[in-house]
């Protein structure tokens, strides 16, 4: 009897699959127990391939569709699973043997419809070693931040985070499934809003473990941030409590960009430099001191800071006419540089 679907959106990963569905072979968990919902968005490589393949080892279904973006996948693997619990799972994430297995007894533990469950993902170690990548998991926390949580912590909507959670298949049908709006970032912050009205609920259980083994490099992470802005900009339009509003960064991100957009390029290029000395002095076995690290820290904390205000500027000037209300503020983001406040400078 089916217990637990797996969804693995995925595209373009090919050179990372065949890891990941390693992961997936070695579940603790009978393979009778559990279903692996694939959904292929769009992917231009080899991915379909090595899906194809895996068929024979594993208990995979795969899906295909044009690419349509991160939220419109997962909902395909919703419609397309058959367990009463759905884990949603990344393409860059290798599962620990225990993962499935961890989350099936946490709902046991947890039945109630309205209770998800947040799982734990580390660094593989080569990729703790990128001075980027251990910021943004352990200082900056732009990726994700487990230093704060404990084992069993209740937690609310903002926790329900995309690629390591998990919830009962009823509620997404009964309640609501990711927007397809969203492309990219801010999907399941959206959909776990939309839930709490519910009484949605979610319950850390670190013993559901995965790790990434993907690294991000500068600009990619930047770009990330950006979208990420674009997303959270979305969400405020899409549900205009000051909550929502708070959690997306939105009259912080406008000031922000107004008073920095002028000199953002220049900052991103003085930021890249500092963030390849530190990868060479990594790779040299020569690691940043204890001050030059809390500078590196900064800089990459401001840059991301920065990218998110863009993204969220030039999502908010996309759709701004002469009625909205924010109309003054829209156009110092427009331009910034010329009106921006005597003595304004890149946040510290």
């Amino acid at each position: 009897m089916l217990e637990i679907s797996a969804i693995l959106t995925t595209r373009n990963r090919a050179s990372l699959l065949p890891i990941v569905l390693e992961g997936l072979k070695r579940q603790c968990l009978p393979s009778e127990y559990f279903e692996i919902v694939a959904i292929d968005d769009g992917s231009s490589d080899e991915t379909a391939v090595i899906l194809d393949r895996a068929r024979a080892e594993l208990p995979l279904r795969v899906l295909r569709q044009n690419h349509a973006g991160l939220a419109a996948a997962k909902n395909l693997g919703i419609f397309g699973s058959r367990a009463p619990i759905v884990v949603f799972l990344d393409d860059d994430d290798v599962a620990d043997p225990r993962l499935l297995r961890a989350h099936v007894l946490a709902h046991k533990k947890y039945p109630e419809p309205e209770v998800a469950v947040l799982g734990y993902t580390e660094l593989a170690p080569e990729v703790g070693k990128v001075p980027l990548m251990r910021h943004v998991t352990q200082v900056g926390c732009q990726l994700f931040s487990y230093g704060w949580i404990k084992p069993g912590m209740t937690l609310d909507y903002t926790c329900f985070w995309g690629g390591r959670s998990s919830c009962k298949r009823g509620l997404l049908v009964e309640h609501g499934i990711f927007n397809p709006v969203f492309g990219f970032g801010c999907e399941d912050i959206e959909l776990g809003w939309r839930l709490a009205q519910s009484r949605f609920r979610v319950i850390y259980e670190p013993a559901a473990m995965a790790t990434m083994i993907r690294t991000l490099g500068f600009k990619d992470f930047c770009g990330r941030s950006e979208r990420q802005g674009r997303s959270q900009w979305r969400l405020a339009q899409l549900h205009p409590a000051p909550a929502v509003r708070k959690y997306c960064e939105i009259d912080e991100g406008l000031a922000l960009w107004a008073d920095n957009m002028g000199r953002f390029l220049e900052f991103l290029v003085w930021a890249e430099k500092l963030d390849r000395l530190a990868n060479v002095r990594e790779a040299a076995g020569r690691p940043l001191d204890a001050r030059s690290q809390e500078t590196l820290d900064q800089v990459y904390r401001t840059a991301f800071k920065l990218s998110r205000a863009k993204g969220i500027a030039q999502a908010a000037h996309d759709q701004v006419d002469d009625g909205n209300a924010e109309h003054g503020m829209l156009e110092r983001c427009r331009f910034g540089y010329e009106r921006r406040r005597p003595g304004a400078s890149v946040p510290s």
